[in-house]
């Protein structure tokens, strides 16, 4: 390949440097090809030398990686000169099968701060290091066993990623000592966030008005892409960055959290990365949260009382952030939901046993369907009734299955489905209007 078509050197200058936050529209193409034959670090050397000029004229900024048989490469800038770039990819001799793994537009560049640089293994770095990384060789044997992973992997290799703190070792331990559920039957495909409806089991025969829909952000996806790169600081950044352009910051939940989560399972689905990086997304996505909403100041709390609300994953659950934004929209409204995260139904068991609660909020996934777990949850609802000291407890769920299958808050025997998180609050008060169960100070009904 000539370096018109495999662009590969870090520019020593910057002609696109004031470009990232300018508004106009960027285009991002990922590809893997095969090479002919083997390229020698010399002819490595000459292509990237080459290309560095084309690439800055172009605005072009990215990332090539060479594994000693396969070339994959991140390309964005300007859409119709990512468009040249790849007319004379896709005429060049000395590569073929290419694939096409990413195409999309973005609103920012992730390689911003290269106009192109090489990724390549072994001694093929020594000799000219300023215009090569030696990647991560986990990352090496990663794109070579899962090549349709390409777009995860290398935004791992990205300037704020190689730049950013290390992941908390100690919970990435922890959670990689608990089991994972195996994949069991294809994940559907994401779904933009259709409407607020909060349903009501067929059997009370109620009806909840819906909540106005807030379309979800279209960054969404570049956060979960930040989340799986394990570049924590740049998703907070990211967050941060919208806070300031759209705030208030309680309508993210709905508009970039619980799609981002979505659009995490996604991945997994695609086989673009493993449950193990959701889930630790998901990890990061909840701290960032955590952050950011402890500075958000919480009203004043009404004097009328309100409901009592025990917020819990589904026991075993391991995806922890339904139940957590629901939390904080609570807590945002001014009650003082309780939290709690039982390991099993015995423990949930006691607990609406020995405390009166007008509300069980049970969660699953926010990024899996889970809809294998519909029996499970369906257990864990009835076994709590029996069990509540309040004969009359409603009990809400939420997760992705719950917003994707209209039938399974009725299939699991709920009272209430949510659909977000964002109006967990006024779709409970409703419901206990509608089904005439009033709220006392004293948590009698």
């Amino acid at each position: 390949m000539s370096g018109s078509q495999i662009s590969a050197v870090t520019s020593r200058r910057q002609p696109h440097a004031a470009e990232p936050n300018s508004g106009a529209p960027l285009a991002r193409v990922v590809y893997r090809s095969r090479a002919v034959r083997s390229v020698s670090p010399p002819e490595l050397h000459e292509l990237t030398a080459f290309s560095q000029a084309r690439n800055s004229r172009e605005s072009i900024t990215g990332l090539m990686l060479y594994d000693d048989s396969n070339f994959f490469q991140w390309l964005e800038g300007p859409p119709q000169g990512v468009d040249r770039v790849m007319r004379s990819i896709r005429n060049d001799k000395r590569h073929t099968d290419i694939d096409i793994l990413s195409q999309r537009s973005a609103a920012s560049r992730t390689f911003g701060d290269w106009s192109m640089k090489l990724a390549t293994p072994g001694p093929n770095s020594i000799t000219w290091q300023r215009d090569v990384i030696e990647p991560p060789r986990e990352i090496v044997e990663d794109l070579r066993a899962r090549p349709k992973a390409a777009p995860a992997l290398l935004i791992k290799l990205s300037p704020s990623s190689r730049r950013s703190a290390a992941p908390d070792n100690m919970v990435a331990d922890q959670i990689a000592q608990l089991p994972l559920q195996h994949k069991t039957a294809a994940i559907l495909k994401r779904v933009m966030l259709s409407s607020v409806i909060p349903k009501l089991a067929t059997g009370h025969g109620l009806q909840v008005t819906p909540a106005p829909l807030l379309p979800a952000n279209p960054r969404a996806s570049e956060l979960a892409e930040l989340l799986i790169a394990a570049d924590q600081a740049a998703a907070a950044e990211l967050i941060k960055e919208l806070q300031a352009a759209h705030g208030p910051f309680v309508n993210f939940y709905a508009t970039l959290f619980e799609p981002a989560a979505r659009q995490l399972g996604d991945l997994w689905s695609d086989d673009t990365c493993s449950e193990f990086d959701v889930t630790l997304g998901l990890c990061r996505l909840q701290t960032a949260i955590r952050l950011l909403s402890a500075d958000t100041l919480r009203p004043l709390p009404s004097r009328l009382p309100q409901p009592i609300v025990l917020i819990a994953p589904e026991p075993g659950e391991l995806h922890r952030l339904g139940a957590a934004l629901d939390s904080d929209v609570l807590w945002n409204a001014g009650w003082s939901p309780h939290c709690e995260y039982p390991t099993d139904d015995k423990t949930l068991q006691d607990l609406v046993s020995s405390t009166w609660f007008d509300v069980l909020d049970l969660s699953l996934s926010a990024a899996f369907r889970r809809e294998h777990w519909l029996p499970r949850i369906a257990e864990t609802i009835a076994h709590a009734r029996e069990a509540s000291r309040n004969p009359a407890l409603m009990v809400v769920v939420g997760g992705r299955v719950f917003l994707e299958e209209k039938s399974a808050a009725t299939t699991v025997g709920a009272d209430l489905a949510t659909k977000t998180a964002l109006h967990v609050d006024r779709s409970i008060k409703e419901s206990l209007r509608l089904a005439a169960r009033p709220v006392s100070a004293s948590g009698n009904m």
